[in-house]
């Protein structure tokens, strides 16, 4: 029960007023372990303000300020979240979402053989943004003249970005020459015969991938140009990673880098270098699968930015107390409604749900700037008590 109580502190609070279906259920994903084993302090990979009660408050109380329309664009976790705190803070919410559910990457991420049981922070949100009557608008892809038709006092954009497999040219991402983790996790690419993984963050997704890979009957080579596969995965969770790996037989590969990847016939070739001597080294496969990040889609974001009043800012103070909850909204009432000159723009730029749910983020706002600039996660963002 350690565990389930660093998810939801209010479990057994929950339980006696009937409220079961609000508990935050623990989904086992070991970030808090894993953190206080590297003498760091425990956090939640779905509740922020676990470790940060003193400026981040567990309960959140509704706004003293005018209720404000709220558009929130991308039903991933940041957009999730970000319709939650807004509806839980007493405002009137829609969220648009181009897909046909919600989930985002976590969606993506639980596919993966080992991390099935992320899926339940999805399940979680969506019974709270019912609970709150947030107006979910699926299959919708939003663009500036849509979003202005809602006549919103704010607008907050958590689109997330795509596979970043164009980074080196010579990999072929544009020529269809190496697939990304999505497109394997979502099905939209068969699982090749011969597959070599090449994955840059060593984090919970090029494992996903590869144990995904040969799950499926594929032999898969895991190659990272880190020390091994896997490296920034924390303590407690690698091991059932390679437990499950070297039991497929995947071969794991550290220290070399994807230079090159061509087509030999049917066939394609992957020209790995060793970090250290530069010796090079050949693998002829089926499917070259990169994991290589994300990043972030923006358009949408410049689209609305000029025709804003704060023109792509945000100011946020450093100094928060518990006594109030977040807000997301600036503590000036537009002028008017309909304009974009009368939208905050928050943007949330990129995300990572295969291991937290970080974010690099842009953000705009309503009133003039007065505030300190607060540089850090989308989360203590959320949740400033001075932006009502």
């Amino acid at each position: 029960m350690t565990r389930a109580h660093i998810a939801d502190p209010h479990l057994i609070t929950k339980i006696k007023l009937n409220q079961v279906d609000q508990i935050r259920q623990c989904v086992g994903a070991n970030y808090c372990i894993d953190r206080q084993y590297q003498g760091l302090d425990v956090l939640c990979i779905q509740n922020a303000a676990t470790s940060r009660e003193s400026t981040m408050p567990h309960i959140i109380e509704k706004t003293s300020g005018p209720i404000r329309n709220v558009v929130v664009v991308g039903g991933g976790p940041g957009g999730m979240e970000a319709a939650r705190v807004s509806a839980e803070r007493g405002h009137n919410v829609t969220l648009l979402e181009k897909g046909s559910e919600l989930g985002g990457q976590i969606t993506l991420a639980a596919k993966a053989p080992q991390r099935d049981q992320i899926a339940g922070i999805t399940r979680w949100f969506a019974l709270e943004l019912a609970r709150l009557g947030v107006d979910i608008q699926f299959n919708t892809e939003a663009n500036a003249d849509s979003i202005l038709a809602l006549n919103p006092d704010v607008v907050i954009l958590a689109v997330g970005g795509t596979p970043f497999i164009t980074q080196n040219p010579k990999w072929g991402g544009e020529d269809g020459m190496v697939v990304s983790s999505w497109d394997i996790l979502n099905g939209d690419v068969e699982p090749g015969k011969n597959v070599l993984v090449y994955d840059t963050i060593c984090e919970f997704s090029g494992m996903s991938v590869a144990d995904y890979l040969a799950s499926k009957g594929s032999l898969v080579e895991l190659v990272t140009d880190d020390i091994k596969p896997g490296a920034a995965v924390g303590g407690t969770t690698f091991p059932t990673y390679y437990r499950s790996l070297y039991q497929q037989e995947v071969i794991m590969t550290s220290d070399m880098m994807l230079e090159e990847v061509y087509r030999e016939g049917d066939k394609f070739v992957a020209v790995l270098e060793n970090e250290y001597t530069g010796q090079k080294e050949e693998r002829v496969v089926d499917q070259v699968v990169v994991e290589n990040g994300i990043t972030p889609s923006e358009a949408l974001y410049y689209a609305l930015k000029e025709g804003s009043v704060n023109k792509g800012r945000s100011i946020l103070k450093r100094n928060t107390t518990p006594s109030h909850s977040p807000a997301l909204l600036s503590t000036t009432k537009p002028t008017g409604k309909g304009t974009c000159c009368s939208v905050s723009v928050i943007a949330f730029l990129s995300v990572i749900p295969t291991q937290q749910f970080t974010m690099r983020y842009v953000f705009v706002r309503t009133s003039k700037p007065k505030f300190e600039v607060l540089q850090g996660s989308r989360r203590a963002a959320l949740r400033s008590p001075d932006r009502r």
